[in-house]
């Protein structure tokens, strides 16, 4: 599932900011994406919890760059 950035400093920060709070997420930067289409990348399945989903969507809310 993609999440779109659009900027490699906010990308890599993200990247740390769930890395730190045991979310693991894959960040894409120039040259592997085109300049200004910078994003994370998350794998979401059906062993995920609604839980799980809710701790994702808190710590992205409390991401400040």
């Amino acid at each position: 599932m993609p999440v779109f950035i659009r900027d490699a400093a906010k990308t890599t920060a993200l990247v740390t900011h769930l890395f730190n709070h045991d979310i693991l997420a894959t960040g894409l930067n120039y040259p592997v994406v085109p300049q200004g289409d910078q994003e994370i990348r998350l794998q979401v399945s059906a062993e995920h919890t609604g839980k799980d989903l809710d701790y994702l969507l808190g710590v992205l809310a409390g991401f400040r760059c």
